[in-house]
């Protein structure tokens, strides 16, 4: 998990660990992406080969480091996408389309769908939408080096659901950093109020809140992807709807929960993103949250606390890509032994390599 601003930035290796195969999964804000140019620039040429880039949905703290790093400059020597996976426009309306690549663009000179038009754009998908749709086999796509993606979600509904935003969350999330300022309403539902949870019965009081659920257009049409590698599973969530990510495990698995190596908490743990019924529907030890914690105020305390209420007498691992004022807190040792969990920090440059 790179240091992503309020954003997520994930970069999976796998294979021969001298000269990995490789995807990015969301490339965070445009200041981020420009950090990646620097680390793919260090690389050996060899090295600079992706199997995938991945976009999970429209907002800027996800698809700003793909336009700073692939869009808007000029690659170092050797670098190879083989194919970026993004639902554009043409895609919400989650058709099999036979339509050239062409047609794919949503709003005239919006400069990432123009730039996706020279690329290898979904090709893992015959050009078609991200998605999982009901009644229908999961599409699942074998990368080379023996790495299984298998696509959870958006399904057909939520992709229609971004059509009639699209035009406006799409000029919001490519726009300049500097243009978007510091009170995007993009999301509203980081909290900002600090949390004394000195016992058992506090923690309890956080996790049965009831906030208002994550009802965003564009967050609700993340790519959700697991990834199966040698026996290894990981769920990517993006910015994904709780209810969504239940619903999608229940569709994969016919057990009451799914065995996981590690799930990457959705929307930077956002109390509207996570619920009971989620939390319990996932067999994992360890739980990834990628957040600085700024503009937005991620990790809720709310959410933190429901996984560890839920979760409890688990050790469960908490993994954060950087610390932060917000998620400090979780390193109180006092916490750590009466809830019986861990929480580890990456650091501002590097953030946190998670290895199995």
């Amino acid at each position: 998990m790179l240091p992503a601003r309020e954003g997520d930035a994930i970069w999976v290796r796998w294979g021969d660990t001298d000269n990995p195969y490789q995807m990015l999964v969301d490339m965070g804000t445009e200041e981020v992406g420009r950090l990646i140019w620097q680390e793919i620039s260090r690389l050996p040429e060899s090295q600079r080969t992706f199997e995938a880039v991945v976009v999970t949905h429209i907002d800027a703290d996800h698809i700003g480091g793909l336009l700073s790093c692939f869009v808007d400059q000029e690659q170092p020597s050797g670098v190879l996408v083989k194919d970026f996976w993004f639902n554009g426009y043409a895609h919400l309306e989650a058709k099999t389309s036979t339509a050239p690549l062409e047609s794919l663009g949503a709003v005239q000179g919006e400069r990432l769908t123009k730039w996706l038009l020279t690329q290898s754009w979904n090709r893992s998908f015959g050009g078609d939408a991200i998605c999982r749709r009901d009644g229908e086999p999961l599409r699942t796509v074998e990368l080379p080096g023996g790495m299984q993606v298998t696509v959870l979600g958006p399904t057909v509904k939520r992709l229609n659901a971004l059509k009639p935003q699209w035009e406006q969350e799409i000029r919001i999330a490519t726009q300049k950093a500097e243009k978007r300022g510091s009170n995007s309403s993009l999301e509203a539902l980081g909290g900002k109020r600090y949390q004394d949870i000195s016992d058992i019965s506090t923690l309890r009081a956080l996790a049965k809140q009831r906030p208002m659920r994550d009802s965003k257009a564009a967050n609700g049409s993340s790519v959700i992807l697991l990834l199966e590698y040698e026996g290894k599973r990981i769920l990517l969530a993006g910015d994904a709807f709780a209810d969504d990510l239940a619903d999608a495990i229940s569709y994969y698995s016919s057990s009451d929960n799914l065995k996981l190596d590690a799930f990457k908490v959705s929307h930077h743990c956002s109390r509207g993103n996570i619920t009971e019924r989620l939390i319990k529907a996932i067999d994992c030890q360890n739980w990834l949250i990628s957040t600085d914690g700024t503009r937005h105020k991620h990790p809720d305390d709310e959410g933190v606390a429901s996984i560890l209420y839920y979760k409890s007498g688990n050790a469960i691992k908490l993994f954060f890509n950087v610390s932060s004022e917000r998620n400090e807190k979780w390193s109180n040792p006092t916490w750590k032994s009466r809830f019986n969990y861990s929480a580890e920090y990456g650091s501002t440059e590097k953030g946190y390599t998670l290895e199995f």
